[in-house]
């Protein structure tokens, strides 16, 4: 599951759509930015404890939902691995029949392979491209390995390719993408979300550093750039780093999600940590090296006595019919983690309010020292 520490897998592993799109009052956001409405329970919990880091695309005549799963069945010990449910409104979801070889959870499409740089499957990302389905993934090996913090580091990212959209198939061996040492993401990269940008695609991910870090240790919010998917080239500082204020994001930020929405801004959906809170935030920026304007409220927040009563974490988005539409992870106290929905009206951002709130963070390769 996409998370702001890799030690959070380890502790845990330890109607028609008017009817499910029935969804909560609207949060009042900060001056300028458009109100967030909540459905009241998730609009899917799988058929795993875990149901985690959705990843959401409108095919043609169906949505496609992937997902990270994990199988508490394995005699070796946990494993998680990546799913795809489907539905005809992308609100009632259905797991589709296995396609990934082995699999034991229904609606497997990509298991990890023993042994390898793959064994656990986190985080995934469904593109639809010309040539079918790309689906992009985080990988790391079952055990702890020496030298790091916890496991699930290093992490590097895979990519598989399907021409029906179910299965899917490793164009090689190697990652596409791996942590570049004394980096921001020396020790892992999680939570792929990419775009077509500028005639190529751009990608936000999750960079983990925590050993010989060129900044204090932990999770920014970093890029890449390609022009076929496939061969990447990072950017050398990141998009946003932890700040405060706003005390939402104050001890961290993870498990992007970006937006080139149509009146030319980048729109960048994000995980806030504070302390134990855990909520979703939302910034925009006119180029990749612009300051970040920040919605200074969380957009999303937990519920009490919800499904997301823990959490919520990692979004992913669509804009749809005059709507920005957002699926992500709600957590409850007994660590079930299921797909929450919210949606806001687009506009984001008026226009002309840019100075309503102020500009908290900026593109910036150095994190504040912790307290």
């Amino acid at each position: 599951m996409k998370r702001f520490y890799i030690v959070l897998l380890a502790s845990v592993l330890i109607s028609g759509c008017s009817e499910a799109r029935k969804i909560a009052g609207a949060l009042d956001t900060g001056a300028g930015w458009a109100p967030w409405s909540k459905s009241s329970a998730a609009v899917y919990s799988g058929t795993s404890r875990i149901v985690s880091d959705p990843s959401v695309i409108a095919d043609e005549f169906v949505f496609r939902l992937v997902y990270t799963s994990v199988d508490f069945a394995n005699p070796a010990g946990p494993h998680a691995s990546i799913s795809l449910a489907t539905s005809p409104d992308s609100m009632k979801w259905t797991a589709i029949a296995n396609a990934a070889d082995g699999a034991v959870i229904r609606g497997e499409i990509l298991r990890g392979r023993e042994g390898a740089w793959d064994e656990n499957l986190e985080t995934p990302f469904l593109m639809k491209t010309q040539n079918g389905y790309y689906l992009y993934y985080s990988g790391y090996r079952d055990g702890m390995t020496p030298g790091e913090p916890a496991k699930g580091l290093p992490a590097s990212l895979g990519l598989a390719t399907s021409q029906d959209g179910v299965t899917f198939t490793r164009i090689q061996s190697e990652p596409v993408l791996t942590p570049t040492p004394e980096s921001f993401d020396a020790d892992a990269i999680y939570s792929p979300d990419i775009i077509p940008y500028q005639g190529g695609y751009l990608m936000v991910y999750a960079g983990h550093c925590y050993n010989d870090c060129p900044g204090a240790p932990g999770v920014r919010i970093l890029s890449a750039t390609s022009p076929d998917g496939i061969h990447w080239a990072k950017s050398a500082q990141p998009l946003l780093a932890p700040n405060a204020p706003p005390e939402w994001m104050r001890d961290g930020i993870a498990e992007p999600a970006i937006l080139l929405g149509p009146d030319g801004y980048l729109y960048l959906f994000f995980t806030g940590v504070n302390g134990t809170d855990h909520v979703i935030g939302v910034a925009r920026a006119t180029s990749l090296t612009s300051a970040w304007d920040i919605d200074p409220k969380a957009i999303i927040e937990p519920t009490a006595g919800g499904f997301d009563e823990s959490g919520d974490t990692a979004p992913t988005v669509l804009l749809e019919d005059g709507n920005v539409r957002m699926w992500f992870a709600g957590t409850n106290h007994a660590a079930q983690y299921s797909i929450g929905y919210a949606e806001a009206p687009w506009p984001l951002r008026r226009t002309g309010s840019r100075t309503a709130s102020p500009v908290f963070a900026i593109a910036t390769g150095v994190l504040p020292a912790h307290k």
